[in-house]
């Protein structure tokens, strides 16, 4: 594998890239290579699915049990009224 030096990186922009790569449990060059490819899937595929879309902002990113329990809990209530803006 060839090794790539980005120079004058934005220290806002490195710090959002080792901050995911923290929350997706990633090295800092695993987080960096994912990204360039995601950027580069989406550049090649112009318009892409939504579902792929979605996936290249949020990332990896997995729900909890607690969360997937929520939402299967929303899913049986009832539906609430609308809001009346009279």
């Amino acid at each position: 594998m060839g090794d790539m030096l980005i120079r004058d990186l934005d220290p806002e922009l490195k710090r959002q890239i080792e901050e995911r790569s923290r929350r997706n449990r990633r090295s800092l060059s695993e987080e960096a290579i994912d990204l360039i490819r995601r950027g580069i899937l989406v550049d090649q595929k112009g318009a892409a699915r939504l579902g792929d879309r979605l996936r290249a902002i949020i990332g990896d990113v997995h729900f909890t049990d607690e969360e997937l329990d929520a939402i299967a809990a929303s899913r049986a209530e009832p539906d609430r009224e609308p809001p009346s803006f009279a």
